[in-house]
C-alpha cells in the first residue's frame, strides 16, 4: 500500500492570513504591520483590511503592500470582504476572508449575497476562508452555503476572537462541513488589529515551492499547509491503516474522526505517536497536537479512502 503524506517533510513558510491596518480599523499602518510580522519570525503576512462601503471602519479599495516585500518576506494582497445578509451580525454583514485578490476586485454591491461574493472571489483567483464562525454565530445553513459556493477553508482558530470574546473556535463548523463531505481546509489566524497585543497567536505553515505570493496561494488552495498556535508538525503519514506523527515536543497527540470518534496518547515531551486504525472504519480524520502550554496545531483532514486510490 502506498504511503500517504498528510504532512510531508519539506520547507514550510509561516504566515498570517488575516490582519488589518490603518487603511481600515487597525492601529498599525501597512509598513508597521509588515515589519512587526517580519520581526516576529514570519515569512509572509496578509493585510486583509475590511472592504465595504462604510468608510468608518472599512477601506475603500483593496490594500496592497508590495513596497514591504523582500527576498525573505512577502505580503499577499488580501481583503476581508463584506456584503449584506448575514444573520446574527449586528450590522448584518458577512465576513469573508480572501487572500490573493487582484487589487481591482470590485466591492460587493448592496444586493450581492455571501455565497455570490465567495464565488466571485474564487473566480478571481483568491483563496477564500470562512472567517471566525464562532465569533459571529455562523449558522449551519450559512456555513453550508459558503462551502457550496466554493470557500476553501474555515478558521478553526481566530486569535483576536479568542482573546477578546472567548469565541475564537471553528471546530464545530469544520466537523459539520466534513460530515457533509465539504472538504474544506483548516486555518488558524490572528485577525490582528492592534499589533502586538492581538497578534502572533494563530498562523499557517505552508509548504510551497518558493516564497512568492503566487506559490503560497497555490499551496493554500491545494491544502498543503497546517494550522498552529505554537506546536509544529514534522511529518504525518498514513500507510496500511497506521498513522505516524512526528512533531515538536508536546503533551498530547489526538486523532479526531467522524461521528465523535477519537483516540489519543499523552506524555511528557512527546515527539512521535503511532496509531493503528486497521480495524477502525473512518470517513475522515485529522491530527491535533497540544503542548505543555495548551497551544494546539491541526493537520488538514484526511479521507482514508484516498489510500485505496
Amino acid at each position: 500500500m502506498t504511503r500517504h503524506f498528510i504532512i510531508p517533510e519539506g520547507r514550510y513558510y509561516r504566515g498570517n492570513l488575516h490582519g488589518h491596518s490603518t487603511e481600515s480599523d487597525g492601529a498599525n499602518d501597512v509598513a508597521e504591520v509588515a515589519q512587526l510580522y517580519r520581526d516576529a519570525g514570519y515569512d509572509f503576512t496578509c493585510i486583509s483590511d475590511h472592504y465595504w462601503t462604510s468608510s468608518r471602519f472599512c477601506a475603500q479599495s483593496v490594500t496592497r503592500a508590495p513596497a514591504q516585500d523582500s527576498t525573505d518576506f512577502v505580503t499577499i494582497t488580501s481583503a476581508e470582504l463584506h456584503c449584506r445578509g448575514k444573520q446574527y451580525d449586528r450590522l448584518g454583514l458577512w465576513h469573508i476572508l480572501a487572500n490573493g485578490l487582484p487589487q481591482d476586485f470590485p466591492m460587493a454591491s448592496e444586493t450581492e449575497s455571501g455565497p455570490d461574493l465567495v464565488r466571485r472571489a474564487v473566480e478571481a483567483g483568491a483563496f477564500v476562508t470562512i472567517a471566525h464562525p464562532e465569533w459571529y454565530h455562523l449558522t449551519d445553513a450559512e456555513a453550508c452555503s459558503l462551502a457550496q459556493a466554493g470557500a476553501h477553508a474555515v478558521e478553526i482558530y481566530n486569535h483576536s476572537s479568542a482573546i477578546e470574546s472567548g469565541r475564537g473556535g471553528g471546530t464545530a463548523t469544520v466537523d459539520l462541513l466534513h460530515h457533509l463531505d465539504h472538504r474544506v481546509h483548516i486555518a488558524a489566524t490572528d485577525d490582528s488589529h492592534h499589533i502586538p497585543d492581538d497578534a502572533f497567536g494563530g498562523w499557517v505553515m505552508v509548504r510551497a515551492e518558493n516564497l512568492t505570493a503566487a506559490k503560497l496561494v497555490a499551496a493554500l488552495k491545494a491544502g498543503d499547509f497546517y494550522a498552529s498556535c505554537g506546536p509544529q508538525f514534522s511529518c504525518v503519514t498514513f500507510e496500511e491503516g497506521r498513522v505516524e506523527i512526528d512533531c515538536s515536543p508536546v503533551q498530547r497527540v489526538i486523532l479526531a474522526g467522524d461521528n465523535d470518534r477519537s483516540t489519543f496518547v499523552q506524555g511528557d515531551e512527546l515527539t512521535h505517536a503511532s496509531f493503528d486504525l486497521r480495524n477502525v472504519e473512518l470517513t475522515f480524520l485529522r491530527a491535533i497536537i497540544i503542548d505543555a502550554n495548551g497551544k494546539q496545531a491541526w493537520t488538514q483532514a484526511f479521507w482514508p479512502e484516498h489510500a485505496a486510490e
